[in-house]
């Protein structure tokens, strides 16, 4: 008999130690207070099995329950929230997501990832990125891992749009595009002869990485990281390919939206930095800005004499509907152009590299096109 009480006492001290580890957020299990284990007398053994039969039906009673705390499924680390939004999206109740960058003020061309951001990549299930140099520490990262299912923004822009973005390094020499651009410091501007943003991409390529301002793009990848968690947890399969299908389908009405906003004529506008030039490409927009000034913004350097001026005078003239800034990336000049424009009347819009706190993809999206829409006089 005595043999049989002290089994139930082990028990006990076992169900104890599971029951502190549960969430705090269970629903019916209250937190255990730690108290010493100390031998039991002979006195104290039948109250101690009383209560270990107890806490053992309170266990059982409360583990089914304590379960729906944490959500089950594959685990999804995202380079940025932009990513992990779209990944939570898609996983919904039947998967975690953890975003490597969440802080809206953070600049990813200049991120570099910690030992335990690093490990957060290694451990995961699938890891949702940009690709193409931009959030570099990523694949740094996965040097050291394998096995490991991963997706990039910038496969799924060339999927959806037949276009190649072009590999960069974002290393500490600064953002290296590959653009060559020689202006010198001459005061005279030809604005027919001066190559512009929109025309610096060979055919089929493209050095814009900040491809998920491409609607279309964002559908595929949405799609894409579907099949991955389809095939990581086959049980929820149905699931996590519906709510890719429903993100797609708000994206093409989203999509409309902005081509009806543009309108039928070719929108001109500047931007400081190519964050959201595809979402204008997609709308048959017009990007003015000499590329000169994009690249140096982007390489975090001046631009030329030559590039500000034609720009600053670009962004007081008439022929520009609006102007795009990137505030995470505000410099002396950026913020030189911006005055020019506000003298002129000239909308400005602010488009960033990340989620402002508390907002999803969707509703970021829906805001930008809502803030160009505005600007452009259609609401």
């Amino acid at each position: 008999m005595l043999l049989i009480m002290v089994s139930i006492i082990v028990f006990f001290v076992g169900c104890s130690a599971r029951l502190r580890r549960l969430s705090s957020g269970a629903p019916k299990c209250a937190r255990q207070k730690a108290v010493p284990v100390r031998s039991p007398s002979p006195r104290s053994i039948p109250a101690l099995a009383s209560a270990a039969v107890l806490a053992a039906a309170g266990l059982a009673g409360c583990s089914s329950d304590g379960g729906d705390a944490e959500t089950s499924g594959p685990e999804i680390v995202a380079s940025t929230n932009v990513y992990g939004s779209l990944a939570e999206i898609v996983a919904g109740d039947h998967g975690n997501v953890e975003s490597v960058i969440d802080d809206p003020s953070a600049d990813p061309h200049s991120f570099e990832a910690s030992p335990a951001d690093a490990a957060k990549i290694t451990q995961a299930d699938l890891v949702v990125y940009n690709g193409a140099g931009y959030d570099e520490f990523v694949d740094q990262a996965l040097e050291n891992a394998s096995d490991i299912a991963t997706l990039q923004g910038v496969d799924a822009f060339t999927e959806a749009t037949g276009t190649e973005v072009e590999a960069h390094s974002h290393g500490a020499g600064g953002h290296d595009h590959g653009h060559e651009h020689e202006h010198g410091d001459e005061e005279g501007h030809d604005h027919e002869g001066h190559d512009h943003s929109h025309g610096e991409e060979e055919e089929g390529s493209t050095s814009n990485e900040h491809v998920w301002y491409s609607l279309p793009a964002m559908s595929t990848l949405a799609e894409k990281i579907a099949e991955e968690l389809a095939t990581l947890n086959p049980a929820d399969a149905d699931y996590y390919r519906e709510n890719a299908a429903g993100l797609a389908e708000s994206l093409d009405e989203l999509h409309t939206r902005g081509e009806q906003a543009f309108g039928a004529e070719h929108v001109h506008y500047l931007q400081t930095e190519p964050i959201g030039g595809h979402m204008f490409d997609d709308f048959d927009a017009h990007d003015m800005t000499p590329s000169g000034f994009t690249s140096a913004i982007e390489e975090g350097s001046d631009p030329s004499a030559a590039d500000f001026a034609e720009m600053r005078e670009l962004a007081g003239s008439d022929d520009i509907a609006l102007l795009i800034v990137n505030p995470q990336t505000q410099t002396s000049a950026t913020g030189e152009i911006a005055d020019a424009a506000e003298a002129a009347g000239t909308p400005i819009v602010e488009f960033t590299e990340t989620l402002p706190d508390g907002v999803g993809f969707e509703e970021w999206m829906n805001s930008n096109v809502d803030a160009v829409e505005s600007a452009l006089g259609g609401a």
